[in-house]
Formats: structure tokens, sequence, C-alpha cells
């Protein structure tokens, strides 16, 4: 897929080798301390960049009840945040290249959230629980909305989103069938389906959808391998990653995925992979170590 050259520069591209603009976001994580009153714990998400400095997101919801944290997602490329504002509770999405932030749909209710690589577009998720009025959370439709514009399509019920594909002109669900069989449907923006298959045994620990709309890349305790939504076929070639990785997603149209151990502190040392999909070559693209007893989201 890449040669020796284009592999080593995209390499250091991503890693920010090459750039001058500002550093990008690597990972966020929520800090939180219990309340006396036995209520939602109350705490910051902290952030940190590329070049090591780390920063409180002050504005961020950071608890959602005693068990979750409140979402936030970042972009792969790692120059947008989502994440729920304390204040009124609105989905914010954030640019650290510069404009005013975008302010999307509520907040509540919301279970997680995507970002497209380049922050133009994202994806809610909501909890399945009660609402007030008696209706279920479910009957929230899962939305897809234009970062800008604000532009808003309602996905079709029924399905998990799985996020974006490598261009974000495709959105990935999951829906468990009767008899337990699973199926992946790649969606257009406008919510209509562009491919799917009900496959029996694809390993669904982890999944990233290509630009293309239909070559899916799972990840199964280290074993990485495509598939063919289209035609419901495995694809040849494949990786072999250390069976503790994790984390899949795309940078700059390239595949990445994440190792990592914990250190004497208990603190982890995160890697990320640059990963050929198909002839199954690496890179290190970053390291970073994140604290003791932290969550994170890695972008």
């Amino acid at each position: 897929m890449y040669g020796t050259f284009a592999f080593v520069l995209l390499a250091q591209l991503l890693s920010g080798g090459f750039t001058s603009g500002p550093a990008p976001l690597r990972a966020a994580w929520p800090t939180a301390e219990p309340t006396g009153d036995g209520g939602a714990p109350t705490g910051t998400w902290q952030l940190e960049f590329a070049d090591g400095r780390r920063k409180s997101l002050s504005v961020a919801r950071a608890t959602s009840s005693p068990w979750a944290a409140a979402p936030v997602a970042i972009s792969g490329d790692g120059l947008h945040l989502a994440y729920v504002r304390a204040g009124d509770r609105r989905v914010v999405v954030a640019s650290l290249v510069g404009g005013a932030d975008f302010v999307g749909p509520s907040g509540e209710h919301v279970r997680a959230m995507w970002l497209s690589e380049d922050g133009g577009r994202l994806l809610v998720d909501h909890h399945d629980e009660r609402l007030g009025d008696g209706r279920r959370a479910q009957d929230l439709p899962d939305l897809l909305v234009e970062v800008g514009s604000g532009r808003t399509v309602s996905m079709p019920a029924g399905g998990e989103p799985a996020g974006f594909s490598a261009d974000g002109d495709e959105v990935l669900s999951r829906r468990v069938l009767t008899g337990g069989a699973i199926q992946l449907t790649a969606h257009r923006t406008d919510g209509t389906a562009a491919s799917w298959i009900p496959p029996q045994d694809v390993a669904l620990t982890d999944l990233a959808l290509s630009a293309d709309g239909t070559t899916l890349v799972t990840l199964d305790e280290g074993r990485l391998r495509r598939y063919d939504l289209a035609s419901g076929r495995w694809l040849g070639g494949g990786a072999s990653l250390d069976p503790s990785a994790y984390g899949m997603a795309w940078r700059a149209g390239v595949l990445t995925a994440k190792t990592g151990a914990r250190d004497a502190s208990n603190g982890w040392n995160a890697k990320v992979l640059a990963v050929d999909p198909a002839a199954g070559a690496t890179r290190e693209l970053d390291g970073y170590r994140l604290p003791e007893g932290a969550t994170a989201v890695q972008r």
C-alpha cells in the first residue's frame, strides 16, 4: 500500500514532525470526585496535546451519572473536540485552529459521540433509558450533524453507531439480529444504506471503515483483517499486531492502532502505530503516558 518513503513521510506528518500549526490533541480523560450527598461525582476533563501540554476543559460536563463520564470526541486530525457544555448541556464542537465554537443539539442522554477526520461531521448516540414523559431515550434517534451549518439527519433506528469511514462520507452501524448474528451497515450522510451484510463471524472488538464505504477492517486479539461489506467476503492480507492492540482510527487516510502497558506507577504508556492493513507493515507515530486511573478517549 505504501512505498517506504511515503510511509515514513506520512508517519512524520501524522506525528506532527513537519507541522507548524497548533499541536493536535492526543487524549482526554475525566477526573472525578465523589459528592457528599451520593449524587453524580463532579470533575473536569483533562486534555493532552501532541507537544506534551495538558489543559483542563472546565466548560465541559465531566460526568453524567455516578457510573459514567459525559462523552467527548476527538477528530482524527486532532484539531477538533466535541463535548457536552456544563452550563446548558448542549453539544459543542470546538476547533483548535480558531473560529467560533459550533453549538449543536442537546447533550442530554448522549451515550457516545464521534467526529469525522476533519471535524466537519458529528455523530451522536443516545442512551437507552426512560425519559420523564414516559418515552424511552431509544426513541430519540441517533443524529448525524453537519458542523457549521447545523443540518441534522436522523439515522435509522435499531442500529448502534460505530463511527465514521475514513473520509467521513459514511457512518458505520451494527445491530444484533435474532439468533445473535451481527448486521453491519454503512449509511450515507442522508441516512440511507450504502452497503450491508449480516456476517456471522466478523470479530467486533474493534472496527474501522475505509473511505470506499465498503472495506471494513477488524481487529481481534492482535489479528487485523479486511472484510468487504458489499460481497460479504474476507479479503487477502492482514496484519498481526500485539494481542493487546486496540483503538483503531483513521488519520489522514492512514489506519492507526494503539498498544500500551502499565508502568511501575500504574500509569499507561501508550504507543500509536500506523498500520498497513493489507501488508501488515507498522511504524510508531507517537508515544505518551496517561496517569494512573485515567479512562481516556484517545484519537
